[in-house]
């Protein structure tokens, strides 16, 4: 009985090795080559997919979240730009100067092209995401400066990525409704959350309702109480 103890040790510690053999290695986790479209949080609008879209000559690919009723005014980018609607309704138009007349309105998988250096501007029909391709640099610079209504007062910029210099003087009509009125409009009611004005074209105001939403309109499309 002593002698078929080695034995019986030989035999386990080979079906644990023969198992080991037939396992192989740990399986390693496949990378992914795709990019699902996601929604992006409140308040979130610009994400980079692939490249770097501040980098000179590099290809680059990105995503804009445009809430309903937004109106991106007239600006320049230096290099061509390709957009294609990902999600909503979204509108296209050229010139330095907004003018719903000439909007060309892009559905799902519509795709646009924009020439460098023309002038042009875009309107969200409805919430959008729009994704946005070229080569960099991609920066986009206001045909006229901005006036911004924010929570740390009216900030002026001359570009999309300009955060803005605050001010203290802006043009007369600019932002006659002030942050927490309460307004309606054709896409609800709701309280003035912020503002932008282009001087001589428009001033728009981002509305939030009561259910959290957020649009934005025009000041001649609200009311107030």
């Amino acid at each position: 009985m002593a002698k078929s103890i080695p034995v019986l040790l030989i035999l386990v510690v080979l079906a644990t090795l023969g198992s080991s053999l037939q396992a192989g290695p740990a399986p390693q986790p496949v990378p992914s080559h795709t990019v699902p479209l996601q929604s992006f949080p409140r308040d979130h609008r610009f994400a980079t997919i692939s490249g770097d879209p501040t980098k000179s000559g590099a290809l680059y690919l990105i995503r804009i979240h445009s809430e309903m009723g937004y109106i991106i005014m007239p600006h320049i980018h230096p290099e061509d730009e390709h957009i294609t609607v990902l999600k909503g309704s979204w509108a296209l138009g050229m010139g330095d100067r907004f003018n719903p007349g000439v909007l060309e309105t892009m559905e799902v998988g519509t795709y646009g092209l924009v020439a460098k250096k023309m002038a042009h501007f875009g309107f969200s029909r409805t919430e959008a995401i729009v994704q946005v391709h070229g080569i960099g640099p991609f920066t986009t610079t206001w045909i006229t400066p901005l006036y911004a209504l924010t929570e740390a007062g009216v900030l002026l910029s001359t570009s999309a990525a300009d955060r803005g210099r605050p001010t203290s003087t802006f043009p007369a009509g600019c932002f006659d409704m002030k942050l927490g009125s309460h307004t309606s409009g054709t896409h609800g009611e709701g309280v003035v959350i912020g503002a932008e004005c282009t001087p001589g074209q428009l001033t728009q105001y981002r509305i939030r309702e009561q259910t959290g939403e957020v649009f934005w309109a025009v000041r001649k499309e609200l009311t107030t109480p």
